[in-house]
């Protein structure tokens, strides 16, 4: 009998086998692959729908700056980017600070810039500085910005239709042609 005493009175050893460490690190892994393959492929704000949103939202901000602060907005397209200037010092000045900074299209989709049907020159009147396309005190390197949107102190704009093309989603299409409001459009504008 003084075994079996002897027995009790040793602690068990605690803790985890080298097989149950292994079998939970290969249950982690496999939840781990689970999740990564179900992650879309790409990431949030490349496809042609998010660029139309963020357009439109870093559009209605300008508006409403416009009114707000009286100041008179340009947005210049190119094939890749955009960018939002305000009228300042005789001169259209970038804007440096969120949220109008400029944005540059991912590889894969194409933006598509259409003017509206609108002669500003026809309507300009003496004071439209804006609309004069001389280069102050500018380096001769660095072309002065020529917006192809103004958004005027009313928040009325130059009509315009906009247009996204992603081979992996639908092309996603803003007629501005009214220069009042955005709207989404079905299909292709052109």
């Amino acid at each position: 009998m003084p075994l079996l005493s002897e027995n009790r009175l040793q602690p068990q050893q605690q803790g985890f086998t080298l097989i149950e460490l292994l079998l939970v690190v290969a249950i982690i892994g496999v939840a781990a692959l689970t999740i990564v393959l179900q992650l879309p492929s790409r990431s949030h704000g490349e496809s042609s729908e998010d660029l139309r949103q963020q357009f439109e939202l870093k559009f209605h901000y300008a508006r409403e700056q416009a009114l707000l602060r009286h100041w008179v907005i340009g947005v210049e397209f190119s094939e890749q980017e955009y960018r939002f200037y305000r009228w300042q010092q005789d001169r259209w000045q970038a804007f440096t600070e969120k949220p109008l900074l400029p944005v540059s299209m991912p590889e894969q989709v194409d933006m598509t810039f259409l003017p509206g049907e609108f002669r500003l020159l026809d309507n300009r009147q003496q004071d439209d500085s804006f609309l004069q396309s001389e280069q102050t005190e500018r380096d001769e390197d660095e072309a002065a910005p020529q917006p192809q949107v103004i958004i005027f102190e009313s928040t009325e704009f130059i009509p315009f239709r906009l247009q996204w093309d992603d081979l992996h989603s639908p092309i996603m299409q803003l007629d501005a042609s009214d220069g009042v409001q955005l709207k989404r459009v079905e299909g292709a504008l052109w």
